[in-house]
């Protein structure tokens, strides 16, 4: 049962298997989002969707215990395979026949020989002149009826697979490493305003950092008559025992590193204790009454209006460069939403209502989102890619190549053998071998006895 149960761990068949399956998981893992708000989840696929998400794992699938026993059962697999196949392997490349008898020669494909009444020590010279040429250093094996010349180059090939299976056993360790010991969170940070704690992403707590990060300003930038961003980004300041470490303007993709934790620019918003302040006015143009000062989603009325108002929205920038304000009214079983904008005071004027607003004034302060992410299983991730590259170069442009020349020591009937063989790139062995010994044959012309 054991050798059955080895086997199965170690057939190819299970590993392109495992890797299909990766494959598709790791796509549902792109498409949906992972570790998300139930509120995002309602909001984006519906309570259905989300419970079935849920269900099997899938809003945090890379933690998941389907997710973790695929790739267990991969990393088995690739360790099986290499135990079961690598003594082969090492025999090939630490054991190679140092004669060739006429037993090897007759079981290579590549093969040739020269028969000719040849000085068995001039034929030794020039093969070895020729061997040295196209294969590099020669070793010689001398006997008492024939001398073997024998090159074994590049014999590390043979390790390249072997190698980029530990670089996979490498990249999940780290990857494991980093998520048990890494985290992840998301905070939002006020212009003016610091912070030294990070909520962490599913969780009720919070990390402390080291240091505190303050935003000292916020911009974003709009696509020409629309609200929609083109562009945003923070400049942070990152203080140390009281003291200014750095500075850094951050922007998507381009973030803020300190202690090996990084903070990208996520999101953005204004804060909830942002207000403005309102004036009010009657049709005519005189002041109706008091002035008012109210934050986004609260509610107020204004004496002598039936209708009730609420700020839906503070937008700091909604044309000309200057703030905007979104305002619902209600008045019985009606709804009508406004706008308010600073750099047109008179605009609401034309509403044709009870009273009419201008801005006054506003203390709208934006807020950078700021998604925060350690994660020491990178180092090992990197020195997995570095291993991978390295394997996979050896396991395409390293062949094993093995070289014989046997110069048989009876002059009378000397005789000159040649075999090789390679691992891999058949094509380009075979053209080299043919030229090798074309040159041989033109070398040993005229080598008399």
């Amino acid at each position: 049962m054991l050798d059955v149960i080895y086997d199965a761990l170690a057939s190819v068949t299970l590993a392109i298997f495992l890797l299909i399956i990766l494959a598709v998981t790791s796509i549902l893992g792109t498409v949906i989002l992972q570790k998300g708000n139930p509120e995002q989840y309602l909001m984006e696929y519906g309570a259905g969707l989300y419970k079935l998400f849920h269900f099997l794992a899938l809003d945090d699938m890379y933690r998941s215990w389907w997710f973790l026993t695929i790739l267990i059962l991969l990393l088995l697999n690739i360790t099986t395979c290499s135990i079961k196949r690598f003594p082969r392997a090492w025999r090939l490349m630490t054991q190679s026949p140092k004669v060739l008898d006429d037993a090897l020669f007759k079981r290579m494909k590549h093969r040739g020989s020269v028969r000719r009444n040849i000085d068995p020590e001039k034929a030794i010279d020039e093969a070895r002149a020729v061997i040295e040429k196209h294969y590099g250093k020669v070793k010689e094996t001398r006997e008492i009826s024939s001398v073997t010349l024998y090159v074994d180059k590049g014999w590390y090939g043979r390790l390249g697979a072997y190698i980029v299976h530990l670089s996979i056993l490498i990249l999940a360790v780290g990857a494991v490493y980093g998520g048990i010991m890494g985290f992840k969170g998301f905070v939002n940070i006020v212009e003016g305003t610091a912070i030294d704690r990070v909520p962490l992403r599913g969780k009720n707590t919070a990390m402390k950092l080291p240091f505190t990060i303050q935003c000292d300003d916020f911009r974003v930038e709009y696509y020409p008559g629309t609200q929609q961003p083109k562009d945003y980004s923070s400049d942070l300041i990152v203080f140390r025992n009281g003291e200014v470490e750095q500075t850094k303007t951050i922007e998507v993709n381009h973030p803020l590193i300190v202690d090996g934790i990084y903070f990208y620019q996520s999101s953005y918003g204004v804060d909830r204790n942002s207000t403005v302040t309102l004036q009010v006015f009657d049709p005519t143009g005189n002041v109706a009454g008091p002035d008012i000062t109210v934050a986004a989603g609260q509610s107020f009325n204004v004496m002598g209006d039936p209708s009730n108002y609420q700020i839906e929205e503070l937008i700091p920038n909604i044309t000309a460069g200057r703030p905007g304000v979104k305002v619902a009214q209600f008045l019985g079983n009606t709804h009508r939403d406004f706008y308010l904008l600073e750099a047109a005071p008179n605009r609401d004027k034309t509403r044709g209502g009870s009273v009419y607003f201008k801005i006054r004034d506003t203390n709208i302060r934006e807020y950078t989102g700021l998604q925060v992410a350690w994660d020491p299983g990178v180092p090992i991730v990197w020195l997995a890619c570095i291993v991978m590259i390295l394997g996979l170069y050896i396991a395409f442009f390293v062949a094993h190549k093995r070289i014989w020349v046997r110069v048989d020591l009876d002059s009378d009937d000397s005789a000159v053998l040649i075999a090789g063989t390679s691992n891999r790139n058949p094509a380009t062995f075979e053209r080299e071998f043919e030229s090798s010994l074309a040159d041989l044959k033109d070398a040993l012309k005229g080598k008399k006895g």
